[in-house]
This record gives C-alpha cells, structure tokens and sequence, in this order.
C-alpha cells in the first residue's frame, strides 16, 4: 500500500546525513545569525560618532521620543505590577517569618531589587515596545522607507536603529529604578499594617543589604538588558524582506529572542555576582 503523506523536500536533503553534519549545519547557521546581530550592534554604535551636529541634535530628539513612549507611558503598567508583587512577597514571608521586619528588608532587597526589578521591567518593555519597535521597521522595510533614507544620505542605522537602542537602555533603567521603589513602597506599608513591625526594622533590613556590589549589578543588569531588548528589536525588524507577512514573524521573534536573552543574561550575572560576592541572605 502507498505511502498517503505529503512529499516533503527536506527529506531528501535530510536523508542519509549523520547527527554531525546536521548539528554542524545548524552551528553554521547560529554563527552567521549571531555575526548578523553584532554587525548590527557595532554599526548602530559606530554611527553616533559620524560628523554632523545638526544630524546628532535630530538624533536625540528622536532619542527622547522613544524614551517617552518605552518608558514614560509604561508607567501605570509597572507601577501596578511592582505593587502586586511587593504585596506578595511581604505576604510570603509574613507567613514564613512574622514579625520579623529586618530579615523581611534582606529577603526583599535580595528578591526585588536583585532579581525581580531588572528581569520583569525588561520583560514588560520587550513585550511592550519590543513588539512595536520590530513591527514598525519591519514595516518601513516593506514601504521601502529605509531605502528612501539611504538614497536621501541619510545612515538608517543612525537615524532608525540607533535612538530606538538608547532609547529602551534609559527607560529600562528608569522604570527598574521606579519599579524598586513602587515594590519595595508597597512591601512596607503592607508589612507594617499585617504584621506590625515598624519601618525602621524594614529600612535597617534593607539598608544593611544594599552594598555598592548591588547597586553596580543593578545599574550592568539594567544596562545591559535595556541594550539586549532594543537590539535584538530593532535587528530583526530590520531583517523584513518585502512581503507584509514577515512582519509579524519578525517581531514574533524579536520578542522571543528579547526574552531568551534577558533571561540569559540575567541568570549570567546573578551567578557571577553571588560567585564573587557571596550568599544573597548573609549572617546580620
């Protein structure tokens, strides 16, 4: 009886090839796209250095532009995200450890200000503006727009890629900054009321916790995030060919590779920092 299964082209191809050379395939292929990333990366930096005052002044009004509608307009969003999750770790170790408002103060600053704060703020703005980002070049590519920039003089890298970058590293930064203090705000106003510990018990905890180490962490990890989300964003919007129904598959996988790498990354300096630094909760 013959086979009712579709023909499937890669089957010949697939056929017959060692695990080897298959892994060996897919290795050529993360090289290139990886290669790709970074060229973008390095030419979207290279840029800001090119001549032109007037060019540079367009640059960062564009620059604030994109800090306007990353940050600033995504502030309801975090503000009631970092509010539910201060309220519930400080119900957490209420239970866990009661009354005990100086230990709770290091549980947060380990879990909040560590951990929580630089990972969900860069989760909420690649899911956020990732998607328009790589939505709205991905659209200029099918328009043609970044041609017409290119044939007018003008670098798209500098004037498209390179604003957008900035722009999502200072509001990464901006709304960890704010997303620490609406949690940590939140931790103590409901661990003072449900359990009764005062707020110099909550604000010992806390102080004592943080060291410049943290605060170098915190500043990398926003950085660096901020910078993986714009990249990775603008890269693959930019990778639209001319069909309109790439456009969402590219800013499909813009968000997801935004995601995978944060958490990479993220995952990457917490273990170096607790390798160097030590526990996160030490002896008081």
């Amino acid at each position: 009886m013959r086979s009712t299964l579709p023909y499937d082209p890669r089957s010949d191809v697939l056929r017959g090839t060692s695990w080897i050379e298959r892994i060996g395939r897919r290795a050529i292929v993360a090289t290139a796209t990886l290669r790709a990333l970074l060229g973008t990366l390095k030419d979207a930096i290279a840029s800001d250095f090119a001549p032109g005052a007037s060019a540079r002044k367009l640059v960062h009004g564009i620059m604030l532009t994109q800090v306007m509608f990353t940050g600033v307009q995504a502030l309801s969003l975090v503000s009631a995200i970092a509010t539910l999750i201060g309220a519930s770790i400080i119900i957490q170790t209420n239970m866990m450890m009661p009354a005990d408002g100086e230990l709770i103060g290091r549980v947060l600053v380990a879990v909040v200000l560590r951990e929580l704060a630089p990972l969900i703020t860069a989760i909420v703005v690649a899911g956020r503006s990732g998607t328009a980002i790589a939505t709205e070049l991905g659209n200029m590519k099918v328009n043609s727009e970044v041609l017409a920039l290119s044939s007018l003089g003008v670098d798209p890298l500098r004037y498209v890629v390179l604003p957008r970058m900035v722009g999502c590293v200072v509001s990464v930064v901006a709304l960890m900054i704010y997303f620490s203090i609406v949690s940590l705000t939140a931790a103590f106003t409901i661990g003072i009321v449900a359990s009764g510990s005062s707020l110099s018990s909550f604000q010992q905890g806390v102080a004592g916790s943080v060291t410049p180490h943290d605060l170098l962490l915190f500043l990398a990890k926003g950085l660096g995030l901020g910078t993986i989300v714009g990249w990775l964003s603008c890269h693959f919007g930019l990778e639209v060919k001319s069909s309109p129904t790439e456009v969402p598959q590219q800013a499909s996988r813009a968000v997801v590779m935004s995601l995978l790498g944060c958490v990479v990354y993220n995952t990457a300096l917490t273990a170096g920092f607790y390798w160097l630094v030590g526990p996160p909760l030490p002896a008081p």
